[in-house]
């Protein structure tokens, strides 16, 4: 039985070193570039945010300066699943009414969000276009953002006996929801918001 010279046993055991380091290097290097992937649309998904929160709280702030007698004329009875639970596009939610006017977010149903945080109304969509995904892209394209209202009777969820001495007597205090998604997003990331009004 003939034996290898040292050196050649060692040349071997040396190339695979360098092949298994490679590969360790190799998955190192994915894990950081998928890192990156994850930061990027992390930011990218954070600023998107922070300007779908903006739609609501600009429809909100329009609010505080209009009649609340007429709102809370339009407040319907809450419904047995918690509103923001509701199906997007679902009745009693409905897309918000009030006409949209150039460079003022806290109007109309439409807008777009720009990567940037930056936001517009989209004055392109006709008014009534469902946010479903069965609506064409000709009619509502995937990077419009839609507002929905829906006003309710009472406090967005019934406070425990102790609690219920917070709310004065003869008060008639009702819930103005808002949610903005784009079509084809689920129940979840949609961004909902409530305030209470108190007559």
């Amino acid at each position: 039985m003939r034996t290898l010279p040292r050196s050649a046993s060692r040349r071997g055991s040396g190339i695979l070193e360098v092949l298994i380091s490679m590969a360790l290097l190799s998955l190192a290097a994915v894990g950081a570039v998928m890192g990156m992937v994850a930061a990027t649309r992390d930011v990218k998904d954070g600023q998107v945010l922070q300007g779908r929160r903006m739609l609501l709280e600009a429809r909100v702030q329009r609010l505080w300066l209009a009649s609340k007698a007429d709102l809370a004329a339009q407040a319907i009875t809450r419904p047995a699943l918690f509103p923001p639970e509701l199906g997007l596009g679902t009745a009693p939610w409905q897309l918000d009414p009030s006409a949209p006017q150039a460079g003022d977010v806290g109007t109309g149903a439409y807008f777009r969000v720009r990567p940037t945080g930056q936001v517009e109304p989209a004055l392109d969509v006709p008014a009534g276009t469902p946010c479903l995904a069965s609506t064409p892209d000709s009619l509502l394209p995937k990077d419009v953002y839609c507002r929905e209202i829906l006003v309710t009777k009472g406090l967005p969820k019934d406070l425990p006996p102790a609690a219920q001495a917070m709310v004065p007597a003869g008060a008639l205090p009702f819930t103005f929801w808002t949610r903005a998604y784009r079509k084809n997003d689920s129940v979840e990331r949609a961004v909902v918001h409530s305030e209470v009004f108190v007559l």
